[in-house]
């Protein structure tokens, strides 16, 4: 695919999924003025804990480096599923990096953790993936 196929593919992806998602989908609050459906793109990057400069040059398909953290990131603000992260990956990564990045299938909790989750009730508890993923 062309670099700037890619890089538009990627800023319509980008615009279609931050659409989708309503302030109190994420716990903002609505506010009164709202000429944007979905989030704002400070809201994104709020979410996502990255600059607004950053990802609005994502958003406009600028053609950045991005790193696999940031992507993590803009994916969990976005709520995305393994499918589309897997697209978001595809087109914000050059073809040449590996894609050993992209989310594998989400793992199931075995049942000894259930077990001691449920025994702990009273201990705040966090489980996490080898990649610090909650």
């Amino acid at each position: 695919m062309k670099p700037e196929t890619r890089l538009q593919a990627l800023s319509e992806f980008l615009k279609n999924q931050r659409s989708k998602i309503t302030p109190q989908m994420v716990g903002l609050p609505v506010g009164t003025r709202r000429r944007t459906p979905g989030l704002r793109r400070e809201e994104v990057a709020q979410l996502a804990g990255v600059s607004l400069t950053w990802y609005t040059w994502l958003e406009q398909g600028r053609d950045i480096k991005v790193s696999t953290s940031v992507l993590d990131a803009i994916s969990s603000a976005l709520q995305l599923n393994n499918d589309e992260r897997r697209y978001l990956y595809a087109l914000a990564l050059e073809e040449g990096v590996k894609q050993s990045y992209i989310i594998e299938n989400e793992k199931e909790i075995s049942p000894a953790l259930v077990k001691i989750l449920q025994e702990l009730r009273y201990c705040p508890t966090i489980i996490s993936d080898r990649r610090s993923q909650i």
